[in-house]
């Protein structure tokens, strides 16, 4: 396996060859997510809907999630089951692994740079109201901003993390070292891979915010950004093309990278 392999080109074209195969049955999971996250807004304000609203992605995302990409995983390989049924029973098995894994990750690309997220917001809430000077507000955006950098780099590092799950035999925490040396050289072929796929959601969700202003659908979508609520059909309209780059991208890394070791 070469480097050429996770060009762009060489990754986009076997997306657009296996996608007739994968995408519908993605889509569906797609809207499962988006009519769940629909159903906890229409709630009315409460402990109900405050406990719905944690117990939603944490239950059916990852469900969704490792069902999306045992399913890209198995029309991508062709090996084992090939059934829709087989990717669900596995994405439920593999539930408490991508919690613990995607906590891990998560955390550690945000560690740099998460602690300033709530004195840097404060402070802008302050100058809207007229109660902060211009460097009381710059110097912890620009600090975040600094330090968002290392962030992005080990999200970047531990790009594999979930995908491992479906192609090797892990625990929680055995994904990320095996990713930081699958990603080692790699690093801006993750990092752009999924930019011509961000250009679609971003062209798709222009139209799409403009045909939701006005309508109820647009606040529910996207509470307090109702102006730019097709962002969110938009997400699930290329979702399925997502999940199957991230499985291609990763098989193909974990093909050219060193063996798991012992």
């Amino acid at each position: 396996m070469t480097d050429a392999d996770l060009s762009l080109s060489s990754l986009y074209r076997e997306l657009v060859r296996v996608a007739p195969r994968v995408y519908l049955p993605l889509l569906v999971l797609q809207w499962i997510a988006l009519a769940a996250n629909l159903a906890v807004g229409s709630l009315p304000q409460g402990p109900v809907r405050g406990a719905t609203q944690a117990l939603v992605p944490l239950v059916l995302d990852p469900v969704l999630t490792g069902t999306s990409l045992a399913y890209a995983h198995q029309a991508l390989t062709g090996t084992g089951d090939r059934h829709f049924g087989a990717a669900f029973s596995r994405g439920v098995r593999t539930w408490p692994k991508l919690i613990a894994t995607s906590i891990l990750t998560v955390g550690a690309a945000m560690l740099p740079t998460a602690w300033l997220f709530y004195f840097a917001y404060r402070r802008f809430e302050a100058a809207l109201l007229a109660g902060a000077a211009f460097w009381e507000v710059a110097v912890p955006f620009g600090a975040m901003i600094v330090l968002a950098v290392p962030g992005i780099y080990l999200g970047v590092r531990l790009f594999v993390t979930v995908p491992l799950h479906f192609v090797e035999e892990h625990g929680a925490l055995s994904p990320l070292p095996r990713s930081w040396r699958l990603t080692e050289g790699h690093w801006w072929a993750a990092a752009l891979a999924f930019m011509p796929l961000g250009l679609l959601v971003a062209l798709l969700a222009l139209p799409l915010s403009f045909a939701l202003v006005g309508t109820p659908w647009a606040e529910r979508l996207l509470p307090g950004n109702a102006a730019i609520a097709g962002i969110g059909p938009a997400l699930r309209l290329v979702g399925p093309l997502g999940w199957t780059l991230y499985m291609l991208f990763c098989l193909r890394l974990i093909a050219s990278g060193p063996a798991v070791r012992a």
